[in-house]
């Protein structure tokens, strides 16, 4: 079942050697395939992929990457001047396209990030973004069936496109990874899938490289489920995104388990031991909210989106403390996530790994190739190895 299974790369970056370090390991231990974005930490899981990659064999394993989203740097691009052709002005931080002059301009940042010369799969990331735009402004149910009309065109369009690329040899295969395949046919947003092998074969005929449908799906979610049968009896793979993080009664709930962290008291100690005024306070306030977080995600949230940013841009830290720091801030992640985790098992009458029962829901169904988790460490990276043994 090992083949299962995919490393996922959503907030990893080059920068963070525990990335890289879960990385190889995971490559150097039977997995072998690499799911990744171009907007991905603004292209910085590309480049980590790449530099892990520069000294391996290339052919050994599958990168799967993404285009269409316009964010972080993208994002000032278009805004200094960069002309995108259906330019989809979703809010103020996020843009998308997959018209096909952006598109060649995303495989070949992502190729050259990647220091590779091909991607074997390369998928047109939430298309429905266009829809999502229309939807807010407000439309008849005339006006929608039109909107839709446009998306699928725009996306045959891409489809010829990425044919296109294939002849040329930068990409491999091609697909959609897509939030709204897993929507109910009656939500205004759903995409619709049935149509999208016949535009490939209008577009190459039988030969078409329309490979992969990528579609979020968990033990709790599972309306996609209708287009991943379809996808699998139509000789597509099915990657499954987001199998530990689940809508349930209207909550987020984190689908693993966590261990505490038996070094925190001492660490806390050291750390209180820092003369610095300013770091003292940030200490404060993390402790003062410890009890705050509902979910797992909102600590990782906290802290490697607000409070490390801080404490490097802000406060004159003396570098002899940043392992510490460091040591620290993950102690801490851990046994708020260890708190959580006890209690959503206790809710969900679950007793082991809880990961280990949600990804074992998903390796069951025949129709699933992949399916993609997040391993941000070697820790992470060893439970998965575990589990498909089991």
């Amino acid at each position: 079942m090992l083949s299962k299974y995919s490393f996922g790369t959503y907030r990893t970056t080059y920068q963070n050697p525990i990335h890289k370090e879960a990385l190889n390991y995971a490559l150097d231990n039977g997995i072998t395939h690499i799911d990744t974005s171009s907007n991905y930490m603004h292209g910085e899981a590309e480049i980590m992929i790449g530099q892990v990659i520069e000294n391996k064999n290339r052919e050994d394993f599958t990168i799967v990457s993404k285009g269409g989203y316009i964010q972080g740097e993208n994002l000032k691009r278009v805004m200094e001047g960069f002309k995108v052709e259906d330019l989809v002005r979703y809010d103020e931080s996020c843009f998308h396209s997959i018209h096909e002059e952006f598109l060649e301009d995303q495989i070949n940042r992502s190729l050259e990030r990647l220091k590779t010369d091909y991607i074997d799969v390369y998928l047109l990331h939430n298309p429905e973004y266009y829809l999502l735009k229309e939807i807010k402004v407000g439309m008849t149910e005339q006006a929608i069936l039109k909107h839709h009309e446009i998306m699928q065109q725009r996306i045959k369009k891409a489809f010829a496109f990425l044919e296109s690329k294939v002849k040329e040899g930068k990409i491999k295969a091609y697909g959609i990874s897509s939030n709204s395949f897993a929507k109910k046919r009656i939500n205004y947003h759903f995409l619709e899938y049935k149509h999208l092998i016949n535009y490939a074969k209008e577009i190459a005929g039988d030969n078409h490289h329309f490979k992969v449908i990528q579609l979020p799906m968990n033990m709790f979610e599972n309306e996609g489920e209708e287009c991943a049968k379809w996808a699998y009896e139509n000789g597509l793979e099915v990657h499954i995104n987001r199998p530990l993080n689940a809508m349930k009664d209207d909550k987020m709930i984190r689908l693993a388990s966590y261990e505490e962290c038996i070094n925190y008291d001492s660490l806390l100690s050291q750390i209180r031991e820092i003369n610095n005024d300013a770091f003292q306070e940030v200490i404060d306030q993390i402790l003062k909210i410890e009890n705050e977080y509902r979910w797992a995600g909102d600590v990782d949230d906290i802290i490697e989106y607000q409070v490390i940013p801080y404490i490097v841009q802000n406060i004159n830290l003396d570098p002899v403390y940043f392992q510490l720091v460091d040591n620290f801030l993950n102690c801490y992640k851990s046994n708020i996530k260890s708190r959580i985790s006890k209690e959503v098992a206790k809710e969900l009458n679950i007793n082991g790994p809880i990961d280990g029962v949600a990804l074992k829901y998903l390796e069951q169904k025949e129709y699933i190739t992949r399916i993609l988790v997040g391993m941000r460490d070697k820790r992470y990276v060893k439970k998965i190895l575990d589990y498909s043994k089991i």
